[in-house]
């Protein structure tokens, strides 16, 4: 009897063409000689790989190669999928394999590759489909190293959970709560993190806490654990907490805490002391939660204060907290002078949340009462007068000659008052000069040589003027650095109570100030920036213009 193996596939889709190829043979053989040798359509090898499989990740897999004749070699090949070593193998009808573990189903194709002992080569493919499991998240809780329960009143106690994992993925999220029926412990990090801190509350008997620790992996799923914090009973009748150690930067708003302080016997009352560190207002002594303003500072700077706690038995006992100030930069620049806010019709009170940002929410004017000031100023404005000699003078000092910008250390020229006829007095409010020497003497300086900014500049540091020979204009920022903006509708925007006499704005039509910055944009190498003093606005002009200058110069740079 004919048997003809039909498993491989590609015999099975061409099943019509062997039927054709097996029934010529038979009428052929019946026909000739049996003696002939020719091949026999049942001599034709086959291979099967077996039924497509869809299994779950990290199951094992067979994989059984089925062939005809008998007596060949089978190397099986992976073809697709996530490698899996072993492939392609040496000579096995049957190789064992895992699943692999992936975040998405995938597919694996192996080829079974069969060659006949008469040297036929056929293949055959099984495709299995490997699902995605996913697994929980495992949530591990533990105290930090060191730790050992039960825990005083007041001791601070960490939790971690850090060795939490996810084996087939990550964690995403950590969430701690307290689920026992006690009353609420206080906790002192955030709950969304991978450890815990908490202070153990004041009990009069052995407590138990309990935590839970929740995490949540990339694919949504939780686990969760939980660990019991065992509290000591307290040896005491009253416990007094000022609350944890605080780092916090000058001039921020304070909170002082001490409402976890507790009485078997009653309700507490607080009074709080300043026991080191530079002297602040604390705004109640006698309240359990009050504030403080942390003071200017130039480096970092240790306070302490001390809290002491009585109950109705007059039981009393203090503790103590550690605030830590860090000085805040401020900046190269001296604030606009703007202190208040406007909405888009009229005035409104600052750090309003629909008109956020504006000047006089930040910056040194808002603090600027809070400021310790080497000299006097408006606002956050600090300077000391100088006399004609560079000595300094008393803040009430009516007659002076200048005065130094004790926040950016520059010292400016202050004009004597115009003289009478004009253009006199060297430093006269009312002199003006132009960039270059074009502007004739005497006409609007007293030089005799030329009106231009340079022969005037070295006159006043031929006469040492203020200390100092090193007088030169200053730059564009520098001269903004100085301009108060908090009253646009005065003569012009210096400090009137330290720069004392301006020009009349009449005289040239404006109140243009030279700058040494040149205009690149100007079209020229001549033209430079000026700042209008009326208007705090700039423009730029020709250096042959006229324009009135005021000098500066910096301590410790002599020419």
């Amino acid at each position: 009897m004919l048997k003809v193996y039909l498993k491989n596939k590609f015999i099975q889709k061409n099943y019509l063409t062997v039927c054709i190829y097996l029934i010529i043979s038979v009428a052929v053989n019946a026909c000739s000689d049996s003696s002939s040798g020719s091949d026999s359509a049942a001599n034709l090898a086959s291979v099967n790989a077996g039924e497509d499989q869809v299994v779950l990740e990290g199951q094992a897999i067979t994989l059984d190669a089925t062939v005809y004749p008998e007596g060949g070699t089978v190397v099986w090949v992976q073809t697709q999928g996530p490698f899996i070593d072993g492939f392609p193998t040496e000579d096995d009808l049957s190789v064992e394999i895992t699943a692999p573990a992936t975040s998405v189903d995938v597919d694996l194709v192996f080829k079974a590759e069969y060659t006949s002992s008469d040297g036929q080569v056929v293949y055959d493919e099984i495709t299995i489909q490997v699902t995605n499991v996913d697994y929980a998240p495992i949530a591990i809780v533990q105290f930090e190293d060191g730790l050992t329960p039960a825990f005083d009143t007041y001791e601070v106690v960490t939790l971690l959970g850090t060795s939490s994992y996810d084996q087939d993925g990550e964690i995403r999220q950590y969430q701690w709560t307290q689920i026992d029926e006690n009353d609420a412990l206080t906790f002192i990090s955030d709950t969304d993190s991978d450890e815990l801190q908490l202070t153990a509350p004041f009990v009069t008997v052995a407590t138990n806490f309990t935590l839970q620790l929740t995490v949540t992996d990339n694919s949504g799923l939780e686990g969760s654990n939980t660990l019991i914090v065992p509290v000591a009973a307290s040896s005491s009748v009253i416990a007094a907490n000022a609350g944890s150690d605080q780092i916090v930067d000058e001039f921020t708003l304070v909170t002082l805490n001490a409402s976890d302080s507790a009485s078997a016997v009653s309700d507490v009352s607080c009074n709080w002391q300043q026991t080191y560190g530079i002297s602040v207002v604390i705004d109640d002594v006698d309240s359990c939660i009050t504030t403080f303003v942390a003071p200017d500072v130039d480096a970092e700077e240790e306070l302490i204060f001390s809290v002491e706690v009585t109950d109705s038995a007059n039981e009393q006992v203090s503790s103590e907290v550690l605030i830590t100030v860090n000085p805040v930069n401020l900046g190269t620049l001296h604030d606009t002078g703007i202190t208040k806010c406007f909405s888009d019709t009229k005035e409104i009170t600052c750090n309003n949340p629909d008109y956020p940002e504006q000047d006089a929410d930040s910056g040194r004017d808002e603090i600027s009462s809070l400021l310790d000031k080497i000299g006097e100023g408006p606002r956050s404005f600090d300077f000391t007068k100088f006399d004609e000699n560079g000595d300094e003078l008393s803040h009430s000092a009516v007659v002076f000659s200048c005065v130094r910008d004790n926040f950016t250390g520059l010292i400016w020229e202050v004009k004597d008052s115009p003289s009478i006829p004009e253009f006199e007095n060297l430093r006269g409010a009312e002199n003006y000069y132009s960039m270059d020497s074009d502007l004739d003497p005497i006409l609007s300086c007293p030089s005799t040589s030329n009106c231009g900014q340079e022969e005037f500049i070295n006159t006043v540091n031929d006469e040492y003027f203020c200390g100092g020979a090193n007088w030169r204009l200053p730059t564009y920022l520098e001269l903004l650095n100085i301009l108060d903006y908090n009253d646009v509708d005065s003569g012009d925007l210096f400090v009137s109570d330290f720069f004392l006499n301006t020009p009349d704005k009449a005289k040239l039509g404006h109140k243009f100030y030279w700058v040494s910055d040149a205009n690149a944009e100007g079209g020229t190498d001549e033209a430079y920036f000026v700042l209008d003093l009326a208007t705090g606005d700039d423009s730029v002009i020709h250096m042959s213009k006229p324009a009135y200058v005021i000098l500066v110069r910096s301590v410790g740079d002599e020419d």
